[in-house]
């Protein structure tokens, strides 16, 4: 009897817990209705409790129905429990942080986390893993020694390449300090530019440990980045065994965009890392009916709606596979309620963000929204001018978009490195597997990288500034799978048909991949950065004050004659990396004092009639021009007193 009574007492302890936890959050001054509703879905757990426990026959069908739920999800009837309450766990999240910079309670983060742990808890199931193969420490080793090799080449001198923190990352930085300062703590609420702040707050962790620096923000994608690499090994050997996955992995490692996206404290880097999770967890759980691999891959799901606009596609590209997936192999009872487990775990994570979102529709295609060929009127004007309609224009961006891949050079702020995404040796392997995915496209594996090009083409040629890297970004893993399919094909044949020539064919395939990795890198290292062209002369501009700034007596007035162009105030890069820096936005000389004894001024090249006023005005001061790589002037400088004596001596 006790033994009966025992999950009926935990049913009504929790409701309890629960009730009292949604009357909290009441006067917290969040949301109401997930207030409300915790409150009341606490007390209707209780209350029902009770009343089950008094009812013999309505105890004996409640008791059915929560085995026949159970059974249906693989689980036991206890852990329904866990499930149903991390779920009200992760509502509850939603209502203790609000929608401020500030959690309306203390209570939001660790609330969304059980909830997560609770919801996974309650999902997990002992399966049977007939296929599970151990790896050998020797292959371990490898992939340790890839993925240190990847973060490497992510993380060398990243403070000074790219040479230029955009206003971007140091807007992104800020956001971020606001999480050291207490300024901020809600990691469930929106950000700059209506960013997730989960991304921020991950930042804010590296700042604690490197302080205010470009380094700082910049390496938790290098990080993301590297992490990229062994999660596609997975992948790959999973659906083509170790040599195809070895290649794959290798190739992502100096991939050109994917190397240059993970040295940028921008979160679109982190949607090709949990894409692969997700799918390699679904297609690891889909084949052996593993419950490991469904909750992976639901929790990837979820948690990369947190991060760039382009995580978008992922549960889109997800949702078709496991269509396909379906029609290749009927599922079974162990793969639906597989399934279902991996949804469960991803609504856990993504519940307080989506409450969000839909508290706030507008937040959720914001950023996009910025850069989309769908902003009312400008595709219509723009067509006009280029003499098509709209609709041509749509099709004609997704058609520039594809040419990106081989032929087009990209495009962006962030990245436009005169080649397009694959280049001589890439580019011809990607055409060959191409066409293999096509001739296989019934199988899932062949037609998983298809989804994620086309809805990445799609997605690039709906934006503006197409081909556009930042957002073909998300397509690197699947490039690299698509590149390496050639070579396993050719692998395959020699197993098959000619025995005696696997040894040379595989020296020849090494080769080619050789080839291919120093063919990105030197893309990147040495054609790209040394003469790089980063964002624009806006943030040359602003670099260029950033290194001189030390060299500024402390307390010396300080003007920015920009014009229309810029205006100091509206550089965040400087704001992150010189807080103490403040210059006063001018279009007149004759608002300076002329008392002043000491001043520095900038003065951008088109301003000429203000440096010349200055020369007026201050007699005694000297100029100094700044120069970018190239040779192209940025700004003079106009120093007069200490700040001219200073600056003469440290400025070349």
């Amino acid at each position: 009897m006790e033994r009966l009574l025992s999950p009926r007492r935990a049913w009504v302890a929790a409701g309890v817990v629960l009730a009292l936890i949604g009357l909290h959050l009441t006067h917290a001054g969040g949301p109401p209705i997930p207030s409300i509703a915790v409150l009341l879905l606490g007390c209707a757990q209780a209350v029902s409790g009770l009343m089950v426990s008094r009812a013999g026959p309505v105890a004996r069908q409640a008791s059915r129905l929560s085995e026949r739920c159970a059974g249906w999800l693989g689980v036991q009837p206890a852990q329904l429990l866990l499930i149903a309450d991390g779920l009200i766990l992760a509502l509850a999240s939603r209502a203790a942080s609000g929608d401020a910079a500030l959690n309306a309670s203390p209570l939001a983060t660790p609330l969304w986390l059980t909830g997560i742990v609770m919801g996974c808890a309650g999902c997990w199931a002992r399966t049977p893993a007939p296929t599970a193969e151990r790896w050998p420490r020797g292959e371990i080793a490898l992939v340790a020694l890839l993925t240190l090799l990847a973060l490497i080449v992510r993380a060398w001198d990243i403070g000074s390449m790219p040479y230029v923190l955009s206003g971007d990352e140091g807007s992104a930085g800020l956001t971020a300090w606001e999480f050291r300062t207490a300024a901020r703590d809600n990691v469930l609420s929106l950000g700059w530019f209506s960013f997730p702040a989960l991304y921020f707050g991950l930042l804010s962790v590296s700042q604690a440990v490197f302080g205010r620096t470009a380094e700082a923000i910049r390496l938790v994608s290098a990080l993301a980045g590297a992490l990229t690499v062994p999660a596609l090994y997975w992948m790959a050997r999973q659906m083509f065994g170790r040599p195809a996955a070895l290649a794959a992995a290798a190739w992502l490692a100096a991939f050109h965009v994917h190397v240059f996206f993970s040295r940028l404290a921008y979160n679109n880097i982190f949607d090709g890392l949990l894409f692969v999770m997700a799918a390699g967890g679904l297609w690891l759980g889909w084949q052996d009916g593993r419950r490991g691999g469904f909750l992976l891959a639901g929790l990837s799901l979820g948690l990369s709606q947190y991060f760039y606009t382009t995580s978008r596609l992922t549960p889109i590209v997800i949702t078709i596979w496991v269509i396909l997936l379906a029609i290749h192999r009927r599922p079974d009872r162990a793969r639906t309620s597989g399934l279902a487990a991996s949804g469960l775990a991803a609504l856990a994570v993504f519940l307080p963000l989506g409450m969000l979102y839909a508290s706030h529709p507008d937040q959720l295609f914001f950023t996009a929204s910025r850069v989309s060929m769908l902003i009312p009127g400008w595709t219509s004007e723009a067509a006009a001018a280029l003499g098509m309609t709209a609709g041509g224009l749509v099709l004609e961006q997704i058609w520039v978009t594809a040419l990106g891949l081989t032929v087009a050079e990209l495009q962006g702020v962030y990245y436009a490195p005169g080649a397009p995404m694959l280049i001589s040796v890439s580019a011809v392997l990607f055409m060959a597997g191409l066409l293999i995915c096509l001739l296989r496209i019934r199988d899932p594996r062949y037609s998983l990288p298809l989804l994620v090009l086309a809805g990445a083409i799609l997605m690039g040629g709906l934006s503006i500034q197409a081909p556009n890297s930042q957002r073909l970004l998300y397509m690197a893993p699947a490039l690299a799978v698509i590149v390496i399919l050639p070579l396993e094909a050719a692998r395959a044949w020699s197993a098959r048909h000619w025995p005696g020539g696997r040894h040379a064919l595989s020296v020849l395939a090494g080769l080619l991949v050789i080839v291919m990795l120093t063919q990105n890198l030197d893309q990147l290292f040495g054609r790209y950065f040394p003469r790089e062209e980063y964002g624009s002369v806006h943030g040359e501009v602003t670099q260029a004050m950033i290194e001189i700034w030390p060299g500024i007596p402390p307390g010396t007035p300080a003007y920015f004659f920009g014009g229309e162009r810029m205006g100091f105030a509206s550089i965040p890069s400087i704001a992150y990396l010189r807080p103490e820096a403040y210059a006063l936005d001018l279009d007149r000389v004759d608002r300076i004092p002329q008392s002043l004894k000491g001043l520095v001024a900038f003065v951008l090249p088109e301003q000429g009639a203000s440096l010349a006023a200055l020369r007026s005005r201050f007699p005694e001061g000297i100029a100094l021009r700044r120069y970018n790589r190239h040779g192209q002037p940025l700004f003079d400088i106009w120093a007069v007193g200490d700040a001219a004596q200073s600056l003469s001596s440290t400025l070349p």
